[in-house]
């Protein structure tokens, strides 16, 4: 069959199943990216036409799914992609998972790799900062492939879900806590993110909202570390030497440094002597948990979100009836209550 006449083929099976010559060249060689119900359709149609080719199965096939990560250092990077090598083995969808891993200050490369897997993908798992252009290159490919955002939103784009903790009220959860704690006097120091991490400017704007509601921002100390980590560790002891008032510390960020300042605690006691309340387990703060260097825990349960996420595209491709809720539940962990399973 010439070009020409296999051209006027896909075109009557597109004409009679009513969507488009690029979806029918999609369904016959499957290449992905076309929801079960349509897949229905153009194979009906293909076989009331009479095709002369082997056409695909009926059966639901393999989903291919790209899982896109800005690098970064942190526990619950490391967490997050560890799910996403495990989840398929738990969630009973057919699906393979590529994970392509970008440094977190290379967002061109990261829009290129974008650019290069929308087409031939049904769904990507995006973890990434919100910034404009990688805004822009989502409103470019979300006609392509469903786009879901995970663990840190990118809310001005086109992506069809965000799915992940609300990070607003986890930071609100701990300004409570904070609250309690000082409540009969004493002021909180809190470690403020970067603006561009989302997920952790939520989490701080959250935790402000609580007191500026109240009348209370005077509780609050501020610190935002621009120095070499070894200097910007000095200025944190300092501060804790001279305002001795402070109860508790509570960073919305899981870092080097972070790591650094509670390990710290075993030998200052401007440190140790304060209240220490992070986000997200991880074999670092579950021993710090067990030996008192951190008090508590914010856990954003990252299998949970992989989970979701996976299920969220199984959907959208006829997979799944009905998704739950996209919004994943925060845990709150102390020495008292550390899952038992093995950590993932």
């Amino acid at each position: 069959m010439g070009p020409r006449s296999r051209r006027n083929r896909l075109e009557d099976i597109a004409r009679h199943a009513g969507v488009g010559v690029a979806t029918v060249d999609r369904v016959l060689n499957e290449r992905g990216g076309v929801s079960e119900k349509t897949t229905a359709k153009v194979l009906t149609s293909a076989r009331s036409l009479g095709t002369k080719r082997v056409l695909p199965s009926n059966r639901k096939r393999r989903l291919s799914i790209e899982a896109v990560l800005f690098r970064d250092h942190s526990a619950f990077y490391s967490r997050l992609n560890q799910a996403l090598k495990e989840v398929t083995k738990l969630a009973d969808i057919p699906a393979t998972i590529y994970r392509t891993h970008i440094d977190v200050g290379d967002p061109e490369r990261l829009i290129t790799h974008l650019e290069s897997v929308a087409e031939n993908r049904d769904g990507v798992i995006l973890f990434a900062s919100d910034l404009p252009q990688i805004s822009d290159a989502i409103d470019r490919l979300a006609n392509q492939t469903t786009i879901v955002t995970i663990s840190t939103d990118i809310p001005d784009s086109s992506r069809h879900c965000y799915i992940g903790i609300d990070n607003f009220n986890a930071g609100q959860s701990v300004a409570k806590i904070s609250e309690a704690i000082c409540r009969k006097g004493g002021r909180i120091l809190v470690i403020e993110p970067d603006p561009s991490a989302r997920a952790q400017m939520e989490r701080f704007r959250g935790f402000q909202q609580f007191f500026a509601n109240r009348g209370e921002e005077g509780k609050l100390c501020r610190f935002h570390q621009t120095k070499p980590l070894t200097l910007a560790l000095g200025e944190v002891v300092t501060f804790l030497q001279a305002e001795t008032d402070v109860r508790v510390l509570y960073s919305p960020i899981n870092n080097e440094f972070l790591e650094m300042l509670v390990e710290a605690g075993r030998h200052e006691t401007a440190i140790s002597s304060v209240a220490k309340i992070v986000h997200d387990l991880s074999p670092h703060s579950i021993k710090n948990l067990q030996t008192g260097l951190i008090d508590i825990v914010l856990d954003s349960n990252p299998m949970q979100q992989v989970l979701q996420a996976v299920a969220f595209i199984s959907k959208q491709h006829g997979y799944l009836a009905a998704l739950d809720s996209s919004v994943v539940d925060f845990q709150l962990y102390t020495s008292d209550n550390l899952p038992r399973t093995q950590f993932i």
